[in-house]
């Protein structure tokens, strides 16, 4: 039977983290199924979904442990499966944001989200600099997943609403997966 896990590593970033940390997951015949990987300020970090054959769980368990001894600090916490008919009457959507940076953008967003039972799926943020200026531009990118009863155009008007108190800019659309064939 396979075991579903959450393995969050962060360390000092430096070539070769990567490949490491796969190194030790696969030589237990464990597979690195779905994973987020990046440097945040000077550090790496990653959360991955990992399975791996129940009998081999606790050699892969103590083999990440021993990675602190290389400065990667791993923590890891068992999972089930992901559920695919928890959203099924749900539509996924992809919200994009750009704007002069300042605080509460996040708080804000996710709030309304959270108000009408949208769940977010993924999350990134970044700074960048913006184009002639130079000045500090947040943007982020969330997959999200909306209820089928929640009228797409509402939620659209509601962004923009909130696009118009953050002085930003919020774009939404549908998001399909690779893979999956649009209806006509």
């Amino acid at each position: 039977m396979k075991e579903h896990i959450l393995v969050t590593a962060v360390g000092e970033d430096r070539p070769g983290i990567v490949s490491h940390l796969a190194e030790v997951i696969t030589r237990h015949g464990a597979n690195l199924e779905d994973s987020r990987m990046t440097v945040l300020g000077g550090e790496f970090a990653a959360i991955a979904l990992v399975t791996v054959n129940e009998n081999k769980l606790p050699e892969l368990l103590k083999d990440l442990e021993q990675l602190t001894k290389e400065k990667i600090h791993v923590t890891t916490k068992k999972t089930k499966a992901p559920n695919e008919a928890q959203y099924k009457n749900h539509s996924a959507y992809q919200i994009s944001l750009t704007g002069a940076d300042h605080e509460g953008i996040v708080h804000k967003i996710s709030s309304y989200l959270k108000n009408q039972h949208i769940n977010i799926q993924s999350m990134e943020t970044e700074l960048v600099p913006a184009p002639e200026t130079g000045t500090p531009l947040f943007c982020m990118n969330a997959i999200v997943v909306v209820p089928d009863s929640m009228d797409s155009k509402k939620l659209s008007a509601d962004l923009d609403a909130i696009a118009q108190e953050e002085a930003v800019e919020i774009d939404l659309a549908a998001y399909i997966e690779a893979g999956q064939e649009v209806g006509v």
